[in-house]
């Protein structure tokens, strides 16, 4: 697989998180944007999975962004939603 290979993650809660470290291990992308409505959550999570970068099948670029890196990207996922609370 050649060329640009990029995924936008909308969302970096516990499903969003999960997916992208899912993702970095099985490989196939080159760039990964977090976005989330606490950027500096978002931002705080790409440090933290580029810290894995090494041990992951191929080079990726993971960084925080906003909504206008979705315009070029491959794969939008949308982990996004409020927080649920007891009971529901």
């Amino acid at each position: 697989m050649e060329g640009k290979r990029k995924v936008v993650l909308v969302g970096t809660g516990f499903v969003g998180m999960s997916f992208a470290y899912s993702l970095i291990n099985q490989g196939g992308i080159n760039e990964l944007v977090l976005i989330d409505i606490l950027k500096d959550k978002a931002e705080g999570e790409a440090m933290d999975l580029s810290h894995g970068i090494p041990f992951a099948p191929n080079k990726i670029d993971i960084r925080s962004g906003n909504y206008d890196e979705c315009k070029d990207a491959q794969v939008v996922v949308i982990t996004a939603g409020v927080a649920q609370k007891p009971g529901q």
